[in-house]
C-alpha cells in the first residue's frame, strides 16, 4: 500500500533524524514520518521496533504540548525540553481504496499495538483534538512515525 515497499528488516533509521523531546522514557522521535501509507501488518513487518508502542503514543500525548497549525494543517508537538516535531494531518486510505482521504484534516499514525483480530491501535488527531489510542481496521492505510529507544 505504501509508496516505498519495505519488507521484514529492511527499515533502517538511516536517512531519518531523531530528536530528543525530553520525554521521561528517553525515546527519540523521528523528525518526519516514513513516506507512504501502510496497513497495520505492513507497518509491523517493515518497521518492527521502530513502530511506537501504545504507551509511547500515550506518553507523547500526555507529556507534550500539542498546537494545531491551521496553515500547515497539522500539530506542532513540543516536548518538555522545548524541542518539537511537526505532525501533518496525513489522512488515511480506507480498506479497499487506493487514494488518501481527509489529508489536511486528520492525522493517522499506527502504533504496534493490536486491538483485535481485525483492528489495531493508532494515534488519531484533527483540529478538534488528539486521541492516542483508538482502533481501526488493520487493512486501513495509515502513516508511520518511527521512534528510537
Amino acid at each position: 500500500m505504501g509508496k516505498t515497499k519495505l519488507t521484514k528488516n529492511t527499515f533502517k533509521p538511516k536517512g531519518f533524524e531523531f530528536i530528543d523531546l525530553g520525554l521521561p522514557s528517553g525515546k527519540a522521535w523521528a523528525t518526519t514520518s516514513a513516506p507512504g501509507y501502510y496497513t497495520f501488518d505492513e507497518a509491523v513487518e517493515a518497521f518492527g521496533d521502530y513502530l511506537p508502542k501504545g504507551a509511547t503514543l500515550v506518553e507523547l500525548y500526555e507529556e507534550c504540548d500539542w498546537k494545531w497549525d491551521n496553515e500547515k494543517r497539522g500539530y506542532t508537538v513540543t516536548g518538555p525540553n522545548g524541542n518539537s516535531i511537526f505532525m501533518p494531518a496525513n489522512g488515511y486510505i480506507a480498506p479497499g481504496e487506493k487514494s488518501a482521504e481527509w489529508v489536511g484534516f486528520e492525522g493517522n499514525y499506527w502504533s504496534r499495538l493490536p486491538y483485535s483480530q481485525t483492528s489495531a491501535r493508532y494515534l488519531f488527531f484533527s483540529s478538534g483534538g488528539v486521541y492516542p489510542l483508538i482502533s481501526y481496521y488493520r487493512a486501513g492505510g495509515f502513516g508511520v512515525w518511527p521512534v528510537r529507544e
